[in-house]
């Protein structure tokens, strides 16, 4: 028997994950034509590519009223013009493209959904009698940390069935761009704009102010507000972005930010270092009262120190996980209570500091 794809009284079950911020700020780069076409250009070789009239990109609408009143959204539709092989007339390609920071198993199936819609407000709007629909290529940028293991292709989704009705089910598969499994350092994608975008999203704290500075260089003028606009969000996912004045993390920041990290490594180290030390002193001299009067003591304030240090690590990766990601589960603070390694504490707050989620710093 299938198992039913539907909850309680065939509602369909609600979509887990979905947009983010993350999200949002690639619709915010991709609302102007140059990350579009720097897509194109860089991530799609194909020899059609080279048929695009890129002066012809056009931003359309992306929501839609089915028919039954009830409104859906996609994420960012562009087209442009398509000059085919023989040079006797244009066509228009449609490119829809959606942003996701985590996986969806079922994304062939939402892009099914938007395509059509697209194709219904055409017909509706835009096409005379007698034209053809516009081909529809559908692109997923994803930017999350697990791999991308959904399927591609909406008919490996369909429970199986007798051939004869397998031509019968609907058909889609659209092209996945996974920016963390890009070969983004190519040098063929050195000038890329996008590209650039992708290596300063995806690279490891300490490497941020270098890729912002190559970054700066391929950002044209016109872009540099709505850039800045988006690396001041960016940037304050992390919690030493604290220090620095609202608007001031933009394009020319490299070098504050550098130096502004650095400061609070620095301050983070000192107050694990001091808490570490008071209960340190405070643990050891209870332990050294029960041992003894003179060893006692002298071995309880090294072992308490050392259980301190812990102790003050491990307030200061909670103290993180707040600033980070708002309050923290019981069971998250229960793990992080359970590492009795300073070493094991100093990897933890290493991701906390580069992760994008409470999942990315494997503590549920």
């Amino acid at each position: 028997m299938t198992r039913s794809t539907t909850g309680k009284r065939g509602a369909p079950r609600t979509r887990k994950g979905g947009n983010s911020e993350h999200d949002h700020g690639f619709k915010f780069l991709f609302s102007k034509p140059h990350l579009v076409e720097a897509l194109l250009r860089g991530f799609l070789p194909a020899s059609w590519v080279e048929q695009l009239d890129f002066s012809t990109l056009r931003r359309g609408r992306g929501s839609y009223v089915t028919d039954d009143l009830r409104e859906r959204h996609d994420d960012i539709i562009w087209s442009l013009r398509w000059k085919d092989d023989r040079g006797e007339h244009w066509f228009w390609i449609y490119l829809l493209l959606e942003f996701q920071s985590t996986p969806d198993r079922f994304m062939a199936v939402r892009l099914l959904t938007y395509v059509g819609l697209l194709l219904q407000d055409l017909i509706d709007k835009e096409l005379e009698p007698g034209d053809l629909l516009p081909p529809v290529l559908p692109i997923v940028l994803y930017h999350g940390k697990p791999k991308w293991r959904a399927s591609l292709d909406l008919a490996s989704l369909f429970a199986p069935v007798p051939r004869e009705v397998q031509r019968h089910l609907p058909q889609l598969s659209y092209r996945l761009l996974d920016a963390g499994r890009l070969p983004l350092d190519d040098p063929e994608l050195r000038d890329n704009l996008l590209a650039a975008t992708l290596r300063l999203e995806t690279a490891e704290l300490r490497q941020a102010s270098s890729r912002l500075e190559d970054l700066k260089v391929l950002v044209p003028p016109e872009l540099r507000r709505i850039y800045n606009i988006w690396l001041d969000r960016r940037f304050r996912r992390y919690p030493f972005a604290g220090r620095i004045p609202r608007g001031k993390i933009n394009l020319e920041s490299a070098a504050m930010l550098e130096e502004t990290f650095r400061e609070w490594e620095q301050k983070m180290r000192q107050e694990g270092r001091h808490e570490g030390r008071q209960e340190g002193r405070q643990e050891g001299l209870q332990k050294g009262l029960q041992k003894g009067l003179q060893r006692g003591r002298r071995e309880g304030r090294q072992e308490g120190r050392r259980e301190g240090e812990v102790e003050g690590m491990q307030k200061i990766a909670l103290e993180m996980l707040r600033q980070r990601f708002g309050p923290v589960p019981q069971e998250v603070r229960r793990r992080v209570r359970e590492i009795s390694s300073s070493s094991e504490l100093t990897k933890l707050t290493r991701r906390i500091l580069t992760a994008r989620s409470l999942q990315e710093t494997d503590l549920l």
